[in-house]
Protein backbone atom coordinates (compact mmCIF):
# COMPACT_ATOMS: atom_id res chain seq x y z
CA UNK A 1 0.00 0.00 0.00
CA UNK A 2 1.22 3.38 -1.17
CA UNK A 3 2.40 5.61 2.02
CA UNK A 4 0.02 8.13 0.83
CA UNK A 5 -2.98 6.49 0.50
CA UNK A 6 -5.81 8.81 1.71
CA UNK A 7 -9.15 7.24 3.61
CA UNK A 8 -12.25 9.41 4.00
CA UNK A 9 -14.75 8.24 5.73
CA UNK A 10 -18.29 9.73 5.71
CA UNK A 11 -21.47 9.54 8.30
CA UNK A 12 -23.65 10.89 9.63
CA UNK A 13 -24.41 12.77 13.41
CA UNK A 14 -23.21 10.05 15.55
CA UNK A 15 -20.29 9.44 13.33
CA UNK A 16 -18.08 10.48 16.19
CA UNK A 17 -18.41 6.23 17.12
CA UNK A 18 -16.26 5.44 14.62
CA UNK A 19 -13.50 7.05 16.15
CA UNK A 20 -11.68 3.39 17.61
CA UNK A 21 -11.84 2.45 13.94
CA UNK A 22 -10.80 5.21 12.75
CA UNK A 23 -7.51 4.47 15.35
CA UNK A 24 -7.29 1.32 13.75
CA UNK A 25 -7.30 2.48 9.77
CA UNK A 26 -4.59 4.65 11.27
CA UNK A 27 -2.41 1.75 12.63
CA UNK A 28 -3.03 -0.14 9.52
CA UNK A 29 -1.31 2.62 7.32
CA UNK A 30 -3.93 5.13 6.44
CA UNK A 31 -4.19 8.86 6.55
CA UNK A 32 -7.66 9.53 7.67
CA UNK A 33 -10.04 12.03 7.40
CA UNK A 34 -13.96 12.30 8.61
CA UNK A 35 -16.89 13.60 7.45
CA UNK A 36 -19.85 14.15 9.51
CA UNK A 37 -23.15 15.79 10.26
CA UNK A 38 -22.03 16.12 13.89
CA UNK A 39 -18.69 15.31 16.84
CA UNK A 40 -16.56 17.24 15.23
CA UNK A 41 -15.06 18.15 19.22
CA UNK A 42 -14.67 15.06 19.50
CA UNK A 43 -12.24 14.48 16.33
CA UNK A 44 -10.71 17.42 17.25
CA UNK A 45 -9.91 16.02 20.80
CA UNK A 46 -8.56 12.70 19.76
CA UNK A 47 -6.35 14.45 17.02
CA UNK A 48 -8.56 13.19 13.63
CA UNK A 49 -9.02 15.32 10.89
CA UNK A 50 -12.81 16.14 10.84
CA UNK A 51 -14.52 18.18 8.05
CA UNK A 52 -18.83 19.11 8.68
CA UNK A 53 -21.06 19.11 6.29
CA UNK A 54 -24.93 19.27 6.32
CA UNK A 55 -27.49 16.33 6.46
CA UNK A 56 -30.72 15.48 7.20
CA UNK A 57 -31.87 12.96 8.43
CA UNK A 58 -35.69 13.06 7.18
CA UNK A 59 -37.14 12.55 3.34
CA UNK A 60 -35.80 15.87 2.12
CA UNK A 61 -34.80 15.64 -1.90
CA UNK A 62 -33.35 19.44 -2.00
CA UNK A 63 -31.16 19.43 1.21
CA UNK A 64 -29.75 15.42 -0.22
CA UNK A 65 -28.98 17.25 -3.52
CA UNK A 66 -27.33 20.12 -1.40
CA UNK A 67 -25.54 17.60 0.69
CA UNK A 68 -24.35 16.00 -2.62
CA UNK A 69 -22.96 19.25 -3.79
CA UNK A 70 -20.84 19.45 -0.68
CA UNK A 71 -19.76 16.27 -0.46
CA UNK A 72 -18.41 16.67 -4.15
CA UNK A 73 -16.43 20.01 -2.70
CA UNK A 74 -15.24 18.39 0.40
CA UNK A 75 -13.50 15.23 -1.63
CA UNK A 76 -12.15 17.60 -4.41
CA UNK A 77 -10.23 19.11 -1.93
CA UNK A 78 -9.39 16.84 0.20
CA UNK A 79 -8.21 13.98 -2.35
CA UNK A 80 -8.85 10.64 -0.87
CA UNK A 81 -7.70 7.45 -2.71
CA UNK A 82 -10.74 6.33 -0.80
CA UNK A 83 -14.04 7.78 0.35
CA UNK A 84 -16.58 5.31 2.14
CA UNK A 85 -19.82 6.14 3.23
CA UNK A 86 -21.95 5.03 6.11
CA UNK A 87 -25.01 5.32 7.37
CA UNK A 88 -28.26 5.46 5.60
CA UNK A 89 -28.28 8.28 3.37
CA UNK A 90 -24.14 8.72 3.38
CA UNK A 91 -24.04 5.25 1.61
CA UNK A 92 -25.89 6.27 -1.60
CA UNK A 93 -25.13 9.91 -1.56
CA UNK A 94 -21.04 9.00 -1.24
CA UNK A 95 -20.80 7.03 -4.16
CA UNK A 96 -23.20 9.28 -7.00
CA UNK A 97 -21.53 12.36 -5.49
CA UNK A 98 -17.72 10.46 -5.83
CA UNK A 99 -17.94 9.62 -9.43
CA UNK A 100 -18.35 13.58 -9.87
CA UNK A 101 -14.76 14.00 -8.32
CA UNK A 102 -11.45 12.48 -9.35
CA UNK A 103 -11.35 9.93 -6.88
CA UNK A 104 -9.97 6.53 -7.47
CA UNK A 105 -12.56 4.43 -5.19
CA UNK A 106 -15.80 5.06 -3.65
CA UNK A 107 -17.09 2.47 -0.98
CA UNK A 108 -20.52 2.51 0.61
CA UNK A 109 -21.56 0.16 3.87
CA UNK A 110 -25.23 -0.53 4.20
CA UNK A 111 -25.92 0.14 8.25
CA UNK A 112 -29.44 -0.68 8.22
CA UNK A 113 -32.53 0.40 5.65
CA UNK A 114 -33.97 2.95 7.73
CA UNK A 115 -37.42 4.32 7.77
CA UNK A 116 -37.97 4.19 4.11
CA UNK A 117 -37.79 0.13 4.93
CA UNK A 118 -39.47 -0.27 7.96
CA UNK A 119 -42.58 1.45 8.15
CA UNK A 120 -45.79 0.35 6.61
CA UNK A 121 -47.23 3.66 6.25
CA UNK A 122 -48.01 4.77 2.56
CA UNK A 123 -45.47 7.15 2.46
CA UNK A 124 -42.66 4.90 3.16
CA UNK A 125 -44.37 2.23 0.93
CA UNK A 126 -44.63 4.98 -1.77
CA UNK A 127 -40.99 6.19 -1.58
CA UNK A 128 -39.38 2.83 -1.94
CA UNK A 129 -39.29 2.54 -5.49
CA UNK A 130 -37.24 5.69 -5.68
CA UNK A 131 -35.16 4.70 -3.09
CA UNK A 132 -34.60 1.75 -4.69
CA UNK A 133 -33.21 3.53 -8.19
CA UNK A 134 -31.02 5.63 -6.11
CA UNK A 135 -29.43 2.51 -4.64
CA UNK A 136 -28.92 1.05 -7.92
CA UNK A 137 -27.32 4.16 -9.27
CA UNK A 138 -25.12 4.22 -6.09
CA UNK A 139 -24.32 0.61 -6.50
CA UNK A 140 -22.86 1.68 -10.40
CA UNK A 141 -20.79 4.32 -8.80
CA UNK A 142 -19.35 2.16 -5.84
CA UNK A 143 -16.55 0.09 -6.30
CA UNK A 144 -17.78 -2.24 -3.43
CA UNK A 145 -20.64 -2.73 -1.37
CA UNK A 146 -20.67 -3.76 1.96
CA UNK A 147 -23.27 -4.97 4.02
CA UNK A 148 -23.88 -5.40 8.43
CA UNK A 149 -26.16 -8.25 8.12
CA UNK A 150 -27.13 -10.74 6.43
CA UNK A 151 -30.81 -10.08 5.76
CA UNK A 152 -30.02 -6.81 4.35
CA UNK A 153 -27.60 -7.96 1.57
CA UNK A 154 -30.39 -10.34 0.81
CA UNK A 155 -32.91 -7.79 0.23
CA UNK A 156 -30.40 -5.44 -1.68
CA UNK A 157 -29.56 -8.54 -3.94
CA UNK A 158 -32.88 -9.45 -4.68
CA UNK A 159 -33.99 -6.18 -5.92
CA UNK A 160 -30.80 -5.37 -8.39
CA UNK A 161 -29.72 -2.44 -5.50
CA UNK A 162 -25.50 -4.47 -4.94
CA UNK A 163 -23.64 -5.86 -8.19
CA UNK A 164 -23.31 -9.75 -6.46
CA UNK A 165 -19.75 -9.27 -7.81
CA UNK A 166 -18.70 -6.23 -5.93
CA UNK A 167 -20.41 -6.57 -2.49
CA UNK A 168 -19.45 -8.74 1.00
CA UNK A 169 -20.52 -8.93 4.17
CA UNK A 170 -18.87 -7.69 7.40
CA UNK A 171 -20.87 -8.25 10.63
CA UNK A 172 -21.29 -5.12 12.18
CA UNK A 173 -19.28 -1.64 13.36
CA UNK A 174 -17.25 -3.49 15.41
CA UNK A 175 -17.24 -2.96 19.47
CA UNK A 176 -13.43 -2.04 20.99
CA UNK A 177 -13.88 -4.48 24.33
CA UNK A 178 -10.82 -3.31 26.19
CA UNK A 179 -12.53 0.16 25.83
CA UNK A 180 -15.59 -1.05 26.81
CA UNK A 181 -15.25 -3.06 29.82
CA UNK A 182 -12.55 -0.12 31.10
CA UNK A 183 -15.28 2.54 31.19
CA UNK A 184 -17.77 0.37 32.75
CA UNK A 185 -15.29 -0.61 35.57
CA UNK A 186 -14.40 2.91 36.25
CA UNK A 187 -17.58 4.15 36.57
CA UNK A 188 -19.47 3.95 39.67
CA UNK A 189 -20.01 0.21 41.35
CA UNK A 190 -24.15 -0.68 40.94
CA UNK A 191 -25.29 0.04 44.46
CA UNK A 192 -23.74 3.55 43.98
CA UNK A 193 -25.40 3.91 40.74
CA UNK A 194 -28.48 3.14 42.57
CA UNK A 195 -28.44 6.09 45.02
CA UNK A 196 -27.12 8.41 43.00
CA UNK A 197 -30.67 7.65 40.34
CA UNK A 198 -32.39 7.41 43.76
CA UNK A 199 -33.70 3.60 42.62
CA UNK A 200 -34.64 1.03 44.79
CA UNK A 201 -33.16 -2.77 45.16
CA UNK A 202 -35.23 -4.20 42.60
CA UNK A 203 -33.99 -5.66 39.34
CA UNK A 204 -33.25 -2.67 36.48
CA UNK A 205 -34.02 -3.04 32.87
CA UNK A 206 -32.60 -1.05 30.49
CA UNK A 207 -33.17 0.85 26.82
CA UNK A 208 -31.08 2.94 25.69
CA UNK A 209 -32.69 5.05 22.00
CA UNK A 210 -32.81 7.78 19.53
CA UNK A 211 -36.40 8.82 20.93
CA UNK A 212 -38.47 8.09 17.85
CA UNK A 213 -41.24 6.09 17.63
CA UNK A 214 -39.45 3.11 14.62
CA UNK A 215 -36.93 2.51 17.57
CA UNK A 216 -40.12 0.69 19.65
CA UNK A 217 -40.25 3.58 22.70
CA UNK A 218 -43.81 3.43 23.09
CA UNK A 219 -43.56 -0.69 22.93
CA UNK A 220 -41.36 0.01 25.92
CA UNK A 221 -43.11 2.58 28.16
CA UNK A 222 -46.86 -0.02 27.55
CA UNK A 223 -44.70 -2.71 28.27
CA UNK A 224 -43.18 -1.56 31.49
CA UNK A 225 -46.52 -0.65 32.95
CA UNK A 226 -48.20 -4.13 32.69
CA UNK A 227 -44.91 -5.31 33.61
CA UNK A 228 -45.20 -3.37 37.10
CA UNK A 229 -48.59 -4.36 37.51
CA UNK A 230 -46.89 -7.53 39.28
CA UNK A 231 -43.84 -7.24 39.50
CA UNK A 232 -43.93 -3.11 41.27
CA UNK A 233 -39.70 -3.71 42.17
CA UNK A 234 -38.84 -3.57 38.39
CA UNK A 235 -36.82 -0.48 37.89
CA UNK A 236 -37.27 0.99 34.36
CA UNK A 237 -34.88 3.18 32.31
CA UNK A 238 -34.97 4.67 29.52
CA UNK A 239 -31.71 6.91 28.21
CA UNK A 240 -31.76 9.13 24.98
CA UNK A 241 -32.50 12.36 23.49
CA UNK A 242 -35.57 13.63 22.11
CA UNK A 243 -35.29 13.60 18.69
CA UNK A 244 -36.95 16.61 16.20
CA UNK A 245 -37.93 13.99 13.57
CA UNK A 246 -41.60 14.94 13.40
CA UNK A 247 -44.36 12.37 13.45
CA UNK A 248 -41.98 9.98 14.39
CA UNK A 249 -40.30 11.88 17.24
CA UNK A 250 -41.53 10.42 21.19
CA UNK A 251 -42.58 13.69 22.93
CA UNK A 252 -41.44 14.90 26.82
CA UNK A 253 -45.50 14.85 27.37
CA UNK A 254 -45.34 11.35 26.32
CA UNK A 255 -42.73 10.52 28.33
CA UNK A 256 -44.01 12.44 30.99
CA UNK A 257 -47.27 10.17 31.13
CA UNK A 258 -45.61 6.85 31.73
CA UNK A 259 -43.01 8.55 34.58
CA UNK A 260 -44.77 6.47 36.99
CA UNK A 261 -43.39 3.44 35.31
CA UNK A 262 -40.42 4.26 33.25
CA UNK A 263 -37.60 6.61 34.26
CA UNK A 264 -36.51 8.92 31.84
CA UNK A 265 -33.05 9.62 32.39
CA UNK A 266 -32.65 11.80 28.52
CA UNK A 267 -28.82 11.73 26.47
CA UNK A 268 -26.03 10.13 29.11
CA UNK A 269 -22.39 9.87 28.81
CA UNK A 270 -22.17 6.46 30.93
CA UNK A 271 -24.29 3.99 29.40
CA UNK A 272 -21.76 1.13 30.15
CA UNK A 273 -22.34 2.25 33.90
CA UNK A 274 -25.71 1.80 33.25
CA UNK A 275 -25.58 -1.28 31.30
CA UNK A 276 -23.70 -2.66 33.97
CA UNK A 277 -26.90 -1.43 36.40
CA UNK A 278 -29.02 -3.11 34.33
CA UNK A 279 -30.62 -6.83 34.71
CA UNK A 280 -31.73 -6.74 31.62
CA UNK A 281 -31.22 -4.97 28.15
CA UNK A 282 -34.29 -4.36 25.62
CA UNK A 283 -34.39 -2.86 22.24
CA UNK A 284 -37.68 -3.29 21.18
CA UNK A 285 -36.98 -1.47 17.47
CA UNK A 286 -38.84 -2.17 14.20
CA UNK A 287 -36.58 0.11 12.30
CA UNK A 288 -34.43 -1.87 9.79
CA UNK A 289 -31.06 -1.82 11.88
CA UNK A 290 -27.89 -3.51 10.49
CA UNK A 291 -26.61 -4.62 14.52
CA UNK A 292 -27.27 -2.40 17.18
CA UNK A 293 -25.17 -0.84 19.02
CA UNK A 294 -26.13 -1.12 22.25
CA UNK A 295 -26.85 -4.56 21.40
CA UNK A 296 -23.47 -5.21 20.86
CA UNK A 297 -21.86 -3.42 23.64
CA UNK A 298 -24.58 -4.87 26.39
CA UNK A 299 -23.86 -8.14 25.24
CA UNK A 300 -20.11 -7.59 25.53
CA UNK A 301 -20.79 -6.70 29.13
CA UNK A 302 -22.52 -9.87 29.75
CA UNK A 303 -26.15 -9.31 29.73
CA UNK A 304 -29.22 -11.10 28.56
CA UNK A 305 -31.04 -8.89 25.62
CA UNK A 306 -34.85 -8.62 25.19
CA UNK A 307 -34.97 -7.48 21.23
CA UNK A 308 -38.01 -7.68 18.49
CA UNK A 309 -37.39 -10.57 15.34
CA UNK A 310 -35.74 -7.73 12.97
CA UNK A 311 -32.75 -7.34 10.63
CA UNK A 312 -29.93 -7.09 12.86
CA UNK A 313 -31.30 -7.65 15.95
CA UNK A 314 -31.59 -11.68 15.06
CA UNK A 315 -27.88 -11.34 14.43
CA UNK A 316 -27.04 -10.42 18.28
CA UNK A 317 -29.98 -11.78 19.85
CA UNK A 318 -30.36 -15.80 19.37
CA UNK A 319 -33.72 -16.45 21.35
CA UNK A 320 -33.45 -18.75 24.11
CA UNK A 321 -29.77 -18.48 23.61
CA UNK A 322 -28.30 -15.21 24.59
CA UNK A 323 -31.97 -13.40 25.61
CA UNK A 324 -35.35 -13.12 23.81
CA UNK A 325 -36.94 -12.12 20.70
CA UNK A 326 -40.58 -11.02 20.00
CA UNK A 327 -42.53 -9.90 17.43
CA UNK A 328 -42.29 -6.19 16.09
CA UNK A 329 -44.86 -3.74 17.26
CA UNK A 330 -46.27 -6.10 19.84
CA UNK A 331 -46.82 -4.69 23.85
CA UNK A 332 -48.15 -7.69 24.96
CA UNK A 333 -45.56 -10.43 24.05
CA UNK A 334 -42.74 -8.02 24.95
CA UNK A 335 -44.23 -7.54 28.53
CA UNK A 336 -44.20 -11.46 28.92
CA UNK A 337 -41.09 -12.14 27.92
CA UNK A 338 -39.65 -9.47 29.82
CA UNK A 339 -41.93 -10.87 33.14
CA UNK A 340 -41.14 -14.06 32.63
CA UNK A 341 -37.12 -13.83 32.38
CA UNK A 342 -37.30 -11.48 35.56
CA UNK A 343 -38.78 -14.68 37.42
CA UNK A 344 -35.69 -16.48 36.23
CA UNK A 345 -32.66 -14.90 37.41
CA UNK A 346 -30.35 -18.08 36.68
CA UNK A 347 -32.08 -18.47 33.28
CA UNK A 348 -30.67 -14.42 32.76
CA UNK A 349 -27.38 -15.27 34.04
CA UNK A 350 -27.20 -17.89 31.67
CA UNK A 351 -27.87 -15.86 28.80
CA UNK A 352 -25.84 -12.83 29.56
CA UNK A 353 -22.71 -15.41 29.71
CA UNK A 354 -23.97 -16.77 26.44
CA UNK A 355 -24.46 -13.34 25.03
CA UNK A 356 -20.61 -12.51 26.07
CA UNK A 357 -19.30 -15.43 24.16
CA UNK A 358 -21.50 -14.63 20.75
CA UNK A 359 -20.29 -11.21 20.81
CA UNK A 360 -17.01 -11.80 21.29
CA UNK A 361 -16.67 -14.47 18.89
CA UNK A 362 -17.94 -12.53 15.58
CA UNK A 363 -18.35 -8.76 16.37
CA UNK A 364 -14.90 -7.51 18.24
CA UNK A 365 -13.35 -3.85 16.70
CA UNK A 366 -10.22 -5.60 15.54
CA UNK A 367 -11.90 -8.17 12.99
CA UNK A 368 -14.06 -5.54 11.63
CA UNK A 369 -11.11 -3.55 11.64
CA UNK A 370 -9.01 -6.08 9.34
CA UNK A 371 -11.91 -6.97 7.48
CA UNK A 372 -11.83 -3.53 6.17
CA UNK A 373 -8.01 -2.81 6.26
CA UNK A 374 -7.44 -5.93 3.60
CA UNK A 375 -10.68 -4.56 1.40
CA UNK A 376 -8.88 -1.59 1.44
CA UNK A 377 -5.89 -2.98 0.14
CA UNK A 378 -7.02 -5.09 -1.91
CA UNK A 379 -8.97 -2.67 -3.87
CA UNK A 380 -5.89 -0.22 -4.04
CA UNK A 381 -4.01 -2.67 -5.54
CA UNK A 382 -6.57 -3.67 -7.92
CA UNK A 383 -8.22 -6.86 -7.28
CA UNK A 384 -7.47 -9.95 -5.53
CA UNK A 385 -11.14 -9.98 -4.04
CA UNK A 386 -13.54 -13.13 -4.11
CA UNK A 387 -17.18 -11.75 -3.26
CA UNK A 388 -19.43 -13.46 -0.94
CA UNK A 389 -22.59 -12.03 -1.90
CA UNK A 390 -25.27 -14.18 -3.25
CA UNK A 391 -25.22 -17.33 -0.94
CA UNK A 392 -27.83 -16.94 2.35
CA UNK A 393 -25.96 -17.43 5.87
CA UNK A 394 -22.59 -16.37 4.77
CA UNK A 395 -20.43 -14.78 7.43
CA UNK A 396 -17.09 -14.66 6.42
CA UNK A 397 -16.31 -11.54 3.94
CA UNK A 398 -12.94 -13.12 3.35
CA UNK A 399 -12.14 -16.72 3.31
CA UNK A 400 -10.85 -16.39 0.11
CA UNK A 401 -8.06 -14.24 1.40
CA UNK A 402 -7.22 -15.20 4.62
CA UNK A 403 -8.36 -11.60 6.44
CA UNK A 404 -10.31 -11.76 9.54
CA UNK A 405 -14.34 -11.54 9.23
Amino acid sequence: MSSSSRLMLVGGADVHHRIPFVREMTKAGFKVAVAGSGGGPMFRDAGISFFPYRLERGIAPWADLQTRTELIRLMDSWRPSIVHGFDTKPSYLVPLAARRTKVPLALRTITGMGFVFSSHGLQARGLRPIYRALHRRAARAAAWTVFQNQDDQDEFLAHGMADPSRCSLIPGSGVDFAKLEAEAEAGPEPEQMRRELKIGPGPVILMVARLVRHKGVIQYLQAAKLVRRRRQDAVFLLVGPLSSEGRQAVSKRTLLAYRDHVRWLGPRSDVPSLIKLARLVVLPSFYREGVPRVLLEAAALGKALVATDMPGCRDVVQEGVTGRLVPPRTVAPLAAALAELLDQPQVVDRMGEAARKHVRGSFSLRAVAAGYADLYQRLLAGGGLRPNCGGAGVRNSFAATGAAP
